[in-house]
């Protein structure tokens, strides 16, 4: 039975989800339909990477995940279907599957279309669904080529002598701050030397913990998730409003000594 997740920046209360949901259950009734998000930012690309760049890959294999954030073909002009360790991707080409596969090989083509409605993703996009399952998951069968797309690219943390700035990229519904910096990043760069991490005019930490619970209830927190990324929180807090943290305006400095 296939399976076909749906990402996108509709609103979770939004009618666009429901008639896209009715749209795929009456092209394939025999589908199987999984939500990733509809809380996306809207056109945020960044922060739809990083949601699919961390749960993708736990999805069985032919996994098709289609991503309505910034996906108008109107604006956009093509499509990408794209495959990497047996999942896939379909997306306007805006950018977003360079950013999801950014440190690995994946293989795509790329379908010019020439669709004038904004709502594409909910009108069109379907259609190719149903074609892409209907081909066995063989790209060659589908229409299109392996040729240039829009290529977007994460910001990485950057080292310049014993300075690492880095960005927020991501803000979860409890406030938790993902940044940039990955766990191979800062033992590489750190080592075993000490450092400080400014929050804030006033905040700051001097120590990488293991969870939220390694600290009392409401002390600032920093440790790396099971994916790598290097998370600001509060124990039981909202890290973002009480240290004044904000997607991808916040630059942080770390010092090493």
């Amino acid at each position: 039975m296939p399976i076909i997740t749906l990402t996108t920046d509709f609103g979770s209360q939004s009618h666009f989800v429901a008639e896209l949901k009715g749209k795929i259950a009456k092209i394939l009734p025999q589908t199987t339909v999984i939500d990733i998000t509809h809380s996306i930012a809207p056109f945020q690309l960044i922060e739809t990477a990083f949601i699919l760049k961390n749960s993708i890959f736990h999805f069985p294999e032919n996994t098709i995940h289609a991503v309505g954030v910034d996906s108008s073909l109107a604006v956009h002009k093509a499509l990408i279907i794209a495959k990497n360790n047996n999942q896939f991707i379909i997306a306007a080409d805006n950018g977003i599957i360079p950013l999801v596969f950014s440190e690995t090989i994946f293989t795509y083509h790329r379908i010019e279309v020439s669709d004038n409605d904004y709502f594409s993703f909910k009108n069109s996009f379907p259609h190719f669904l149903l074609q892409l399952i209907e081909n066995g998951y063989n790209l060659d069968k589908m229409d299109g080529h392996q040729e240039n797309i829009k290529q977007l690219v994460l910001q990485k943390p950057v080292l310049k002598e014993n300075l690492i700035s880095l960005d927020i990229i991501y803000i979860d519904s409890f406030g938790n701050a993902y940044t940039n910096l990955t766990k191979s990043f800062f033992e590489d760069s750190v080592g075993k030397r000490q450092f400080n991490l400014s929050l804030s005019r006033v905040e700051s930490v001097d120590k990488i913990h293991k969870s939220y619970t390694d600290v009392p209830e409401g002390e600032k927190v920093c440790f790396f998730d099971e994916n790598g990324y290097m998370i600001i929180a509060i124990n039981r807090g909202r890290a973002n409003q009480l240290l004044g943290l904000k997607r991808e305006s916040s630059q942080l400095i770390i010092e090493i000594f």
